[in-house]
């Protein structure tokens, strides 16, 4: 290891990850930008993915054995424990990052100090072909976390001091969306962006974690909205919260009645943002009028803005 500390650590937690993995680390190595360190948490795997990455002799790669299985938001807190640069990226080991990625990143978060997380647009590929472009301002971002993520786990990079400041580390009681609720938890502390780019190639494939169970993804995304609802000033009863993930999800009836109740839980939420000032006001309205919008085409319902 270099007594050297480098800019940046990258962060790629592995588990029986042969398939793709030689994609990704050469992703990472090829990178234009080169001073980083290479952070690779081991699960103890059953196939041959420990020899590949030890068949690599870049010093930049450190790998970090684990005794047990420990799952990715522990084995991504044991890496930011160790981790020494200023920034630190996230990758994943069936992913592939374009070779600009590192240094357009770091471009964009030298150039502004006030963003302490920065992602990138995904382009999906394998067993779908989709781009993901992302909103790249923070309080669109920030606003979009009341109904989803909009920060590609995979793409981001983030200052370090930041995240230990504040105590800001993964919670593994959120099972598959580790990174919705740190990103929640982030926002009382840092700006978001996402840059307008595609910088990150984002692999389907049967075998990668959160495909198998989308309810109890779900469920533990809802726990995050909860938080997001708390904290905009509305203390949603059982009955107020399973109406907001029904919209969210777009699990909802399509009857006059139903969509009045749409509307009038949009109200509530613009009124109880304008007392709490917790988003930007207009953005916010502009993003549940685009979801009413949004609602009213999907299910073939002629309605008016909000």
């Amino acid at each position: 290891m270099s007594l050297t500390k480098p800019k940046v650590s990258i962060l790629m937690p592995v588990y029986n990850s042969e398939k793709y993995l030689r994609e990704a680390i050469e992703s990472i190595l090829n990178q234009t930008f080169t001073d980083f360190e290479f952070i690779i948490i081991l699960d103890p795997s059953g196939d041959n993915t420990q020899a590949l990455i030890e068949s690599y002799p870049d010093q930049r790669i450190i790998l970090l054995k684990n005794d047990e299985r420990m799952g990715l938001p522990r084995s991504l807190n044991r890496g930011l424990q160790v981790a020494r640069g200023e920034f630190v990226a996230r990758m994943d080991a069936d992913d592939i990052s374009m070779p600009e990625r590192l240094a357009q990143q770091l471009d964009f978060m030298n150039k502004h100090s006030d963003i302490g997380l920065c992602g990138t647009w995904i382009k999906y590929f394998g067993e779908k072909n989709l781009v993901l472009a992302f909103p790249t301002d923070d309080a669109t971002i920030r606003c979009k976390l009341l109904f989803e993520n909009n920060l590609a786990h995979p793409s981001v990079m983030i200052r370090k001091n930041i995240l230990v400041e504040n105590n800001l580390f993964y919670d593994p009681a959120f099972i598959e969306v580790e990174d919705y609720d740190l990103w929640r938890r982030c926002s009382a502390y840092m700006s978001f962006a996402n840059l307008g780019e595609i910088l990150l190639l984002y692999r389907l494939h049967p075998e990668q974690a959160g495909k198998s169970d989308f309810a109890r993804q779900q469920k533990f995304a809802g726990r995050v909205r909860l938080e997001e609802l708390k904290n905009l000033g509305i203390d949603a009863t059982a009955e107020e919260f399973a109406f907001h993930e029904a919209i969210t999800l777009y699990q909802i009836q399509v009857n006059e009645v139903f969509l009045e109740k749409i509307r009038q839980w949009f109200y509530r939420i613009r009124d109880a943002n304008s007392k709490s000032n917790y988003y930007s006001n207009p953005v916010l309205w502009d993003i549940l009028n685009n979801r009413w919008l949004d609602i009213c085409r999907i299910f073939k319902i002629n309605q008016p803005p909000l």
